[in-house]
């Protein structure tokens, strides 16, 4: 076994926003190289997390100073030590998101991955080339938290699933006058060194048991709340998911994590735990009508990340078993993954009876109307997007969403297209569901890495179902998914219908649309309105406008984000109008021609409640 490496994590000033990292390494005889990730596992970006490393320092342990010097952006190489020796840094951790560090007077959360340096050893002497061998290095590796007084005035504790070595209970081990041990902690590989993050805070924890398996909500702060129903509903997710597993859990205790915020949004899987940023006004769940839309969205969110434990930490792509952390790895598979998964969410609330049939209908109908007015789906499949994730999905512009298509979103549906599939193919003996068990029992236990055309591999072997075809037209094409003759199989029907407003997200509505097409996503602006997204070949495109413009009038009459509607509604009989904006500080004009509105919104009508709640309920069967 190699020797142990430790980490000191200082919360060094809280109101500065920095971390001091100490790593405390054995004697070595050559240069120590050191590396901190570029991205992490899960967020599909390089993020360069170094540029956030300041202030590096070796020393010995005669506390003599040592030479270092950096080779790369995230490579720092120390001189060769006859004894055990230091190497520390600041890191700045302003970044209030699911992916990165982040400190501020109210608690510290923090990845390894923005904070753990990689120790290297795989450095060619002769030919001075630095190896990338992965991450699963097999080496022992300590952390230790240490607080200040900040931090014990106001009684921060640690949330994690780091292992434990020392967890003192009340009265923390003073260290020195300054610095509080908090806790100590070890694994065994780099690996699992990064996919345990860290928070510390006044944290609120409230658990519950699901077949042996301690769960952990963990919030940020005080939330508005009622615990008890949001418990039961999580009891209801978890029960699921382990059950379509057949209880195989790889984890005996999961956290979810969640950073309570005015307006973040994300979340990002670990082994056994979820990092969640949500906007604190969204979490109630006392609707007058049943539970918020922001409550709803958050036990999605939960379900999503929850999900990924098995589906994305276990069961993975093969170039993610031991990936680089240095360079992108690229894999056409992300729709397997994340769009299976975004079909799980929201079909979990509904089958565990969280959510009632119309409540899934219409959130159904908001994902298929974000791909309606997806431009980009007649460009990019969903395979190709997958491949592309690095520098497109997640280097999105206003404007991207007339090349590219989420793998997320249409993955989602193309998911559901296929359960159907199967369904029917099997007369209801198989499901994605099915898939999902062939795929955690060959794949996932073992963590043996999925080819790309696994779906059609396991169908074949395992269900005597070719689902060559129709894999081919969900993700390899750029195709229509066919919902509109799928849904009626599972009780559902299919409308579609022009938006009423900018405001309009799909669903079922008895408001009048608008009959004339725009073409462009706006926001209000002391003159005018500003256009922030305009789709390729749409009327005010025609007319020669652009992201950024602000529309001041329409055939000599003012424009605002009240009366554009009506505006529009006025010229229907018409064939043109003239419009006038503002672009850079200079006034220009076009023609739009006046087109009916596109039918891109969607409505789904639950036709046929009994067999609706037989597909939800994994009990739907079709006649000989």
């Amino acid at each position: 076994m190699l020797p142990t490496i430790c980490y000191d994590v200082q919360l060094f000033d809280v109101n500065a926003h920095l971390l001091q990292i100490t790593v405390t390494l054995p004697a070595n005889a050559q240069q120590t190289i050191l590396r901190l990730p570029n991205w992490i596992p899960g967020s599909y970006m390089i993020r360069d997390f170094a540029q956030h490393v300041h202030q590096e320092q070796a020393r010995d342990s005669l506390d003599q100073a040592l030479a270092w010097r950096k080779t790369s952006k995230h490579t720092w190489v120390v001189a060769p030590c006859a004894y055990d020796f230091t190497f520390s840094y600041m890191v700045f951790a302003n970044d209030l998101s699911v992916r990165s560090a982040f400190i501020n007077d109210q608690y510290a959360f923090f990845n390894g991955t923005s904070v753990f340096m990689q120790i290297i050893d795989d450095f060619d002497q002769k030919t001075q080339v630095l190896q990338d061998f992965g991450i699963n290095d097999e080496r022992e590796y300590a952390v230790r938290l240490f607080g200040n007084q900040y931090s014990l005035a106001h009684k921060w504790q640690v949330s994690t699933t780091l292992p434990v070595v020392l967890k003192e209970d009340i009265h923390p081990m003073q260290r020195s006058d300054s610095e509080y041990l908090l806790g100590h902690f070890q694994v065994n590989s780099y690996t699992n060194l990064i996919d345990h993050p860290i928070v510390i805070g006044a944290i609120n924890v409230h658990s519950f048991m699901v077949e042996d398996v301690v769960f952990e909500m963990m919030f940020t702060e005080q939330v508005d709340l009622d615990m008890v129903a949001l418990l039961d509903d999580m009891k209801k997710i978890c029960v699921h998911h382990l059950h379509l597993f057949n209880s195989h859990t790889p984890i005996k205790r999961y956290v979810f994590q969640t950073l309570v915020c005015k307006d973040g949004f994300g979340g990002l899987e670990h082994q056994a735990s979820t990092a969640l940023l949500y906007p604190r006004d969204s979490l109630k769940n006392t609707a007058a009508a049943g539970i918020s839309e922001g409550y709803e969205t958050f036990l999605s969110l939960c379900a999503h990340e929850l999900f990924h434990t098995w589906h994305v930490k276990r069961i993975k792509p093969n170039v993610m078993v031991n990936p680089s952390l240095t360079l992108e790895n690229y894999t056409n598979q992300l729709w397997i993954y994340e769009g299976f998964t975004s079909f799980y969410d929201d079909a979990t609330l509904v089958r565990t009876g969280i959510i009632p049939a119309q409540s899934y209908a219409n959130i159904l109908a908001k994902n298929i109307t974000r791909l309606l007015r997806n431009p980009g789906r007649v460009d990019q499949s969903i395979s190709r997007s997958s491949f592309e994730a690095w520098t497109k999905f997640y280097k999105q512009t206003p404007d991207s969403t007339n090349f590219i298509v989420s793998y997320y979103n249409k993955g989602g549906l193309a998911a559901l297209c296929l359960d159907i599939v199967l369904l029917q193919q099997s007369n209801g003996q198989a499901n994605l569901d099915t898939v999902m068990r062939l795929l955690w029992e060959h794949y996932g236990v073992d963590e043996v890495g999925t080819p790309d055309h696994v779906i059609e591999l396991l169908c074949k072997q395992y269900l005597n179902i070719n689902v060559e075809s129709i894999v081919h037209q969900l993700a390899h094409s750029t195709i229509d998914l066919p919902l509109p003759t799928l849904l009626p199989t599972i009780g559902l029907r299919l409308a579609v219908r022009p938006a009423i407003d900018v405001n309009d997200k799909g669903g079922i509505s008895k408001a009048t649309p608008c009959p004339v097409a725009f073409g462009a996503m706006y926001s209000a602006n002391p003159v005018g309105i500003k256009l922030t997204q305009v789709l390729i070949g749409s009327p005010v495109a025609c007319a020669g406008m652009s992201r950024d413009d602000i529309l001041i009038a329409m055939a000599n009459y003012e424009v605002s984000q009240s009366n554009l509607i009506n505006l529009l509604t006025r010229f229907t009989q018409q064939a043109s109008v003239e419009l006038t904006w503002l672009r850079d500080g200079r006034l220009c004009t076009g023609t739009m021609p006046i087109q009916s509105a596109l039918c891109d919104t969607a409505e789904v009508h639950v036709m046929d409640e009994a067999k609706f709640n037989a597909w939800a309920q994994r009990t739907l069967t079709f006649p000989e």
